[in-house]
C-alpha cells in the first residue's frame, strides 16, 4: 500500500471535513427552501443530533468486538450515499430522513476514525497528543477549504449539485481506506453490559459530563457568535466568515503545540489550562464593544477547543482499555450532540430574557464549572 495507516487517517479526516465544509453551512437553506419553518428545522437537527449520538455509542461497541475498518468503511459509505439522495431533491420528510442518515452515518465514522486512529498510534509506538494532533489537523485543513469553496460551488452550480460533490468526496474517503489492514479481534461478549455501565461510572463518566459542559458552552459561539456580530455590531458576512475562519486557523498550531506539551508534561494541565481561559474568551465576547476584537478574540479557540480537543481525545482513549475504546468514544461524540441541543435551547432562551452581549458573560460564568469539574476528576485520577 503507498501510504502508512497514518497517513490515510490524515487524508480521510480532511475530505470528511472538506464535504461538511462544502455542505453543512448551506443544510438550515436546503431545509428552507424544502418548505420548512425555523422551528421545524431546529427541530430536524434536533432529532438527527439525538438518532447520531445513539448510532456512534452502538457502532463504537460494535467495533470493539468486529474491528474498527469494515464498521469505518461501511459509515463512510453510509455517508456518501445520503449526501447522493440529498442531491436529488424530495419532499421535506424524505429530506429530513436522508440528512437524519448523514448524520448518523458521518457521526458514527468520525468515532470508529478517532477509535481507529489511537490505536495505529498505538502501534506505532506514537505519543497520542502529538500524533492525534497531526492527524487531526487534516480536518482543519479541510474545513477551512471546505468553507471557503462551499459559497462559490453553489454560485454557479446551485445548491443541490453541492451535495453530489460531497458524496464524491465522501465516497473517495472510503476508498482511502480500502487497503488498510487490522489485527483481529478476540470477540468479547460476556459481561458486555457491566463493562458499558463502568464507562458511566468513575474517572470515565465525570469526564463524559466535563465534556457534555464544555461542548454547552461551545454551542453559545458556534450557535450565536454570528448573530452577535451581526445584529449587536453590525458585521458584515465577510467579517463573520473572518470570525469563523479565524478559529480553524489558529487550531491548527495549537493541536501541534498542546498534544506534544500533553505527551511531555501530562495531560491534565494542558486540559486545565485550555479550560481556563474560556472564561477570558466569552467575556471578550460579551464586554468589547469593538467588534474587531470579539473577531480576534476568536484566535483564543487555539486554546479554548483547539488545544483541549486533541488532549481530551488522548485522554479518554487512557481512561479505558482498547476493547472498550470504541464504545467510549462513541459516548465522547455524543457530548458534541448533547452540548449542541442543550445549548442552543439554553442560551437561545437567555438571549430572549437579555442581550446577546449579556448572554455570552452568563456562558462565561457557567464555564467556570467544567473547570471545577476537571480538576477534581484529573485529582482523583491521579490519587
Amino acid at each position: 500500500m503507498p501510504f502508512s495507516p497514518i497517513t490515510v487517517m490524515w487524508i480521510w479526516n480532511a475530505m470528511h471535513f472538506l464535504a461538511m465544509g462544502i455542505a453543512f453551512p448551506y443544510f438550515p437553506v436546503f431545509l428552507e427552501r424544502g418548505g420548512l419553518t425555523p422551528s421545524q428545522i431546529g427541530l430536524a437537527f434536533t432529532i438527527s443530533s439525538v438518532v447520531s449520538g445513539f448510532f456512534s455509542y452502538y457502532m463504537g461497541r460494535l467495533s470493539d468486538r468486529a474491528g474498527r475498518l469494515k464498521i469505518l468503511i461501511s459509515t463512510t459509505l453510509l455517508a456518501s450515499l445520503s449526501y447522493l439522495l440529498l442531491s436529488l431533491g424530495f419532499d421535506p420528510i424524505t429530506s429530513v430522513a436522508i440528512f437524519t442518515l448523514l448524520m448518523m452515518g458521518g457521526g458514527a465514522a468520525n468515532t470508529i476514525f478517532t477509535a481507529y486512529s489511537i490505536d495505529v498510534l498505538e502501534r506505532a509506538g506514537i505519543p497520542r497528543g502529538i500524533g492525534f494532533a497531526r492527524i487531526r489537523n487534516g480536518g482543519n485543513i479541510g474545513w477551512i477549504i471546505g468553507t471557503l469553496s462551499g459559497g462559490a460551488l453553489v454560485s454557479v452550480f446551485g445548491l443541490n449539485p453541492v451535495f453530489a460533490v460531497s458524496a464524491l468526496i465522501v465516497g473517495a474517503a472510503a476508498l482511502a481506506c480500502v487497503g488498510l489492514k487490522e489485527e483481529r479481534r478476540e470477540r468479547r461478549e460476556v459481561g458486555a453490559e457491566i463493562r458499558t455501565l463502568s464507562l458511566l461510572k468513575g474517572v470515565p463518566g465525570v469526564f463524559l459530563l466535563t465534556m457534555s459542559l464544555v461542548m454547552i458552552v461551545n454551542a453559545s459561539i458556534m450557535n450565536f457568535l454570528s448573530l452577535h456580530l451581526l445584529n449587536t455590531h453590525g458585521a458584515s458576512p465577510f467579517e463573520i466568515s473572518a470570525a469563523f475562519a479565524l478559529m480553524a486557523i489558529s487550531d491548527i498550531p495549537a493541536m501541534i503545540y498542546f498534544g506534544r506539551l500533553s505527551d511531555r508534561i501530562g495531560r491534565g494541565p494542558v486540559l486545565l489550562l485550555c479550560l481556563a481561559v474560556w472564561p477570558l474568551r466569552l467575556a471578550l465576547i460579551g464586554l468589547s464593544l469593538d467588534r474587531t476584537i470579539v473577531i480576534l478574540a476568536q484566535s483564543l479557540s487555539s486554546l479554548t477547543f483547539g488545544g483541549f480537543f486533541v488532549v481530551s481525545i488522548a485522554y479518554a482513549s487512557e481512561i479505558v482499555p482498547e476493547h472498550m475504546r470504541g464504545a467510549y468514544m462513541g459516548l465522547y461524540g455524543a457530548t458534541f450532540s448533547v452540548g449542541g441541543i442543550v445549548g442552543g435551547y439554553l442560551w437561545g432562551s437567555v438571549i430572549e430574557a437579555t442581550s446577546y452581549a449579556e448572554m455570552f458573560l452568563y456562558v462565561a460564568a457557567f464555564s467556570t464549572i467544567p473547570i471545577a469539574l476537571a480538576g477534581l476528576t484529573l485529582r482523583r485520577r491521579e490519587n
